[in-house]
């Protein structure tokens, strides 16, 4: 069961980081979801020296790699799901009028 307060402070809490200057933050509705954005987390990592990264998740197993094609791969797969996100601004508003429709 969702907790309600929780829901507030989390909400709060993205709304506040959504305004600095060094977080981009995205949402890609529910009816903007496609096969790429269900197949689990991912999470692309760029070293100093330039190296580059993809952890994956799946259901079944867990994979680091960096396998230059592993790492086009999920960097195509991000690119994939960003093209459906909301646009820049769009985020900041919905969670503006979720934390007005909690009061």
């Amino acid at each position: 069961m969702r907790n309600p307060v929780i829901d507030a402070e989390r909400l709060a809490r993205l709304w506040e980081v959504s305004h600095l200057r060094n977080v981009v933050l995205q949402v890609l509705p529910f009816d903007r979801v496609i096969s790429d954005a269900i197949m689990g987390p991912m999470v692309l990592l760029e070293t100093r020296d330039h190296e580059r990264y993809a952890f994956t998740e799946g259901p079944f197993a867990s994979e680091l790699s960096a396998d230059p094609g592993v790492v086009s791969r999920v960097s195509e797969r991000l690119g994939l799901i960003r093209t459906q996100a909301l646009s820049s601004a769009e985020p900041a508003r919905l969670i503006e009028g979720m934390m007005d429709r909690r009061d």
